[in-house]
């Protein structure tokens, strides 16, 4: 595992503690578990998580910059479920990305949250 996501494990469970879920990093042509909590080693999850990621690999923004430059560039998108929070912080220069699942009440704070992940992530070295 290379440095930036050893740095976002260690972001995210200094943020959000047991409410950590699971991590996946995700390349346009394979993808490893990076965390995940001993709850959700089941074998649902292991029969549905590669079908996770292909929706992940295959989701569109909701608005484009093309369209609308005003927004800017997507950073990430975030889907909460009764459950859980699932933020997805995609690198679309190299078609891939990272799912985050935190318990939904961690949700709190997102924007600041999901900034500090990309940073870690795609920022500078």
């Amino acid at each position: 595992m290379t440095e930036r996501y050893k740095r976002l494990l260690t972001r995210v469970k200094e943020r959000a503690g047991d409410a950590f879920r699971v991590a996946i990093r995700y390349t346009a042509d394979d993808w490893t578990i990076l965390y995940i909590r001993d709850d959700l080693r089941t074998e649902e999850f292991q029969r549905t998580v590669g079908r996770t990621v292909e929706h992940a690999r295959d989701y569109t923004p909701i608005s484009d910059p093309a369209w609308y430059e005003a927004l800017g560039n997507s950073q990430a998108n975030v889907e909460l479920y009764e459950a859980a929070a699932i933020i997805h912080l995609r690198d679309p220069d190299n078609g891939g990305g990272v799912l985050v699942s935190l318990d939904r009440d961690v949700a709190q704070g997102l924007g600041a949250f999901v900034d500090e992940c990309t940073s870690l992530l795609y920022g500078p070295d």
